[in-house]
């Protein structure tokens, strides 16, 4: 299988493949640090947070609620 070009995709197709890819590190590196906005307002979380927590943090950052 190759891998999609993350760099060619818009910000909202790189969303939905991450939401059906969600191990893919290279497209979340490609969406979180290489599109990261500098202005954009940081939110820290517990670490003993559960992994349903932070989904529900990240879907509703991502606007998929």
């Amino acid at each position: 299988m190759t891998t999609p070009d993350f760099t060619q995709m818009t910000r909202k197709e790189l969303k939905k493949y991450i939401l059906s890819h969600p191990k893919d590190d290279q497209a979340i590196r490609e969406l979180f640090v290489h599109r990261r906005n500098p202005n954009v307002l940081v939110f820290s979380y517990s670490e003993n947070m559960s992994y349903e927590e932070i989904e529900t943090i990240l879907r509703s950052k991502l606007n998929l609620e």
